[in-house]
């Protein structure tokens, strides 16, 4: 996402990241990749729970949340939602940058669910 963050500025949107990680680590993580977008902790995951998000499959029990990209419009409707169930699994930025540039019309089909 780093390297993309230009682009996806220019599209016209914000990115934000939510992560339940420690705090220290966090922002050792931030400075160590030059992130320039915000990463916003919830500590609980209360947010990662709230949106379903949760990893209960982890074999230790923390609070792993599914990877997950959602694009929101203005007034706060999805309008793309995408789940990993892999943890090591993302998916491509570039196309998250197509998707935010079709996304960018007036006319905005319905959100895709996966």
């Amino acid at each position: 996402m780093r390297d993309y963050y230009g682009e996806i500025r220019a599209a016209g949107a914000d990115l934000w990241v939510i992560a339940n990680d420690d705090p220290d680590k966090l922002r050792e993580f931030r400075q160590r990749e030059a992130l320039e977008f915000p990463v916003l902790l919830d500590p609980d995951a209360q947010i990662i729970q709230a949106w379903g998000l949760l990893n209960d499959m982890d074999a230790r029990g923390r609070l792993i949340p599914h990877p997950t990209v959602a694009i929101l419009d203005d007034g706060g409707v999805v309008r793309y939602f995408h789940t990993e169930t892999n943890y090591r699994l993302r998916p491509p930025t570039a196309d998250l940058v197509e998707r935010l540039r079709a996304l960018g019309g007036a006319d905005m089909p319905a959100p895709e669910v996966r």
